[in-house]
């Protein structure tokens, strides 16, 4: 069965927020600061996101296979908190793919 792990890198900014993981536009889980969440997803082409607010990361789109893994970091996105919250609050957040096993 394919494996989806998600790392939250610790940040001050949102440290006591819990950030949703959707996956293919559901939630699935809330992940806290510095926590790191394994799912397991089904085969085939899914999008994963985090969101906190009406604030969201990019989108990600991953192909599922047998027995594959993906892990992806959760990071704060680029440039000042108030940039973030008004005109980039699509990429408030940053999902970053580390590794693929």
């Amino acid at each position: 069965m394919p494996k989806l792990t998600i790392h939250r890198v610790s940040s001050y900014e949102n440290r006591a927020r819990k950030i949703k993981v959707e996956i293919d536009g559901k939630v699935v889980d809330t992940i806290k600061d510095g926590e790191e969440s394994t799912f397991e997803i089904s085969l085939g082409v899914h999008t994963i996101q985090a969101k906190i607010d009406w604030c969201s990361s990019n989108v990600i789109t991953y192909h599922a296979e047998d027995d594959s893994t993906i892990k992806l970091e959760l990071r704060k996105g680029a440039g000042s908190a108030l940039y973030r919250v008004t005109f980039g609050y699509k990429n408030y957040l940053s999902l970053v793919q580390v590794d693929i096993a």
